[in-house]
């Protein structure tokens, strides 16, 4: 029986040798009678791939650079002084955030920069080119994303808008849990929901605010919005 046993192994094995002997052949087969194809499809992957390492290297280059302008305008844009924000200064040693944002805008520190614009352009009252970039913003940081949302939620409430303002509030507030002033957000939807005239959704709000966040400053605030017994 171990004989018998020995010999069925060596079959099993010589059966596989076989197998990938034929699939050998049957491969080069292939790629004699396609080998132009072949050739052309690693040709391509090359190419793929090429182009994607470079495209990952130079955003990272313009990652960089980005982050070095952005560092120079910071302290301009902290002192208030928005146009110089926007424009750099007269000198040139600062480029300024629509520099920035035009040449190096889909870089994360470019969308840094975008938000910064939206923030300078508001301050300055010119609420269409704020909310063009609040919306075009689409940085991967959920502090940030709530910013542009909220931003979008400022400029609608300028504008009257009060019951999108809401909602964009809304949104601002739901990004995260993590987000420190959520509150404030909650805040400026209840008092976009009461001049919308939205009493249902205000009062939901207000008690919202009450219940997540019962030590908020903001809960002090609420009263003028005529929540009704929610505090």
């Amino acid at each position: 029986m171990a004989k018998l046993g020995k010999s069925q192994g060596k079959a099993s094995k010589a059966n596989t040798e076989e197998k990938m002997m034929l699939y050998y052949y049957k491969a080069q087969e292939y790629f004699e009678k396609n080998k132009n194809r072949v050739y052309t499809v690693l040709t391509v992957l090359v190419v793929i791939i090429a182009v994607i390492f470079i495209y990952f290297r130079n955003q990272g280059q313009k990652n960089e650079t980005a982050a070095l302008e952005l560092s120079k305008v910071k302290q301009i844009y902290a002192a208030d002084m928005y146009q110089m924000a926007i424009t750099g200064d007269s000198l040139g040693m600062t480029k300024g955030l629509q520099f920035i944002v035009d040449n190096y805008g889909s870089t994360e520190s470019g969308e840094s920069a975008k938000l910064m614009l939206a923030n300078c352009y508001y301050n300055l009252r010119d609420f269409d080119k704020a909310e063009k970039y609040y919306r075009d913003f689409s940085g991967k940081s959920d502090m940030m994303k709530a910013a542009a949302f909220a931003g979008i939620g400022a400029v609608l409430e300028v504008k009257n808008d009060y019951v999108n303002a809401a909602k964009f509030y809304d949104k601002a507030s739901k990004v995260s849990k993590n987000i420190f002033n959520n509150d404030e957000y909650i805040y400026y939807e209840i008092r976009s929901l009461y001049f919308a005239k939205d009493t249902e959704n205000l009062k939901k709000t207000a008690k919202l605010l009450k219940t997540e966040y019962p030590k908020s400053k903001y809960n002090g605030m609420v009263a003028r919005y005529d929540v009704g017994d929610v505090f």
